[in-house]
């Protein structure tokens, strides 16, 4: 059991913010929660994770919303190698990863869903 008080808000840096923002008015996703959870799957996909400044994040959502079910908090707590932070910090900085992975593949065009399936399938 984690001995950390999760914060009742998510968020990004504020350059991730951005990319998160242009993902959702570019089109490829209907909305930023959208985004911000597939972020958090494609990091966990691939293993990766960004590093543990988050003290200048902007919060970006309310844990009750993102997370009603609490699915991000279960899969996040199960999968994490590093358990010395609250689980939604991990969240944030598997976030943060994504977005910026994410953003650097839609700078090349359109996100094609099945090869990031696919890509993370190979691993």
């Amino acid at each position: 059991m984690s001995e950390y008080q999760e914060p009742p808000q998510v968020g990004l840096s504020s350059a991730a913010h951005a990319k998160l923002s242009r993902l959702k008015d570019e089109g490829h996703f209907n909305e930023m929660s959208d985004a911000y959870r597939c972020s958090v799957a494609l990091a966990l996909a691939h293993g990766a994770i960004a590093g543990k400044d988050t003290k200048s994040n902007k919060t970006t959502f309310s844990v009750s919303t993102l997370d009603r079910d609490r699915t991000l908090f279960a899969i996040t707590k199960a999968l994490r190698l590093d358990e010395d932070e609250a689980v939604y910090r991990t969240v944030e900085r598997l976030a943060e990863w994504g977005v910026n992975e994410l953003s650097e593949i839609a700078d090349k065009g359109e996100i094609q869903f099945s090869d990031l399936l696919r890509n993370t399938r190979q691993k």
